[in-house]
């Protein structure tokens, strides 16, 4: 055969390889596309989500102190309330029992507090006698 003679053609067969391979390369295009939006959109939603908490926490404790402040008026509303109710020698009484109930909380806070300064003295003793032990142990091994 001679150098100048070509392969038959088959009509159509260029127009379905081209239109095969256009749909490849979209295929492609479309996953890459894809991997891109999808990772801008992955960060735009951690960044709403992370300020969406942000705010939350601060509307959570904005509610806090607001129930806070409404439990302390209400309280206070209705200690006035009762002692409004009461004759004097009814409120010098209430006046006392409740000084006697907050002598009792800050007797029995100190006590506390000087437990907690004894057991933490206690455990402070205790890591310097394990300490002195582990020295002369390795003053032994010498």
């Amino acid at each position: 055969m001679a150098d100048n003679e070509t392969t038959p053609q088959v009509p159509g067969v260029d127009d379905i390889a081209n239109t095969l391979h256009a749909i490849f390369l979209a295929g492609v295009g479309a996953i890459a596309a894809s991997t891109e939006k999808g990772s801008e959109l992955f960060k735009s939603l951690v960044d709403k989500g992370q300020a969406t908490v942000e705010e939350g926490k601060a509307k959570n404790a904005e509610l806090i102190q607001n129930v806070q402040t409404r439990v302390e008026d209400t309280k206070n509303d209705a200690i006035r309330a009762y002692l409004k109710t009461l004759s004097p020698e009814q409120r010098a009484s209430f006046v006392a029992s409740v000084q006697r109930a907050a002598d009792e909380a800050e007797e029995e806070a100190n006590k506390a507090a000087g437990a907690a300064e004894d057991a933490a003295d206690q455990v402070a003793a205790e890591a310097v006698s394990v300490d002195l032990d582990a020295d002369s142990e390795v003053d032994d091994e010498a």
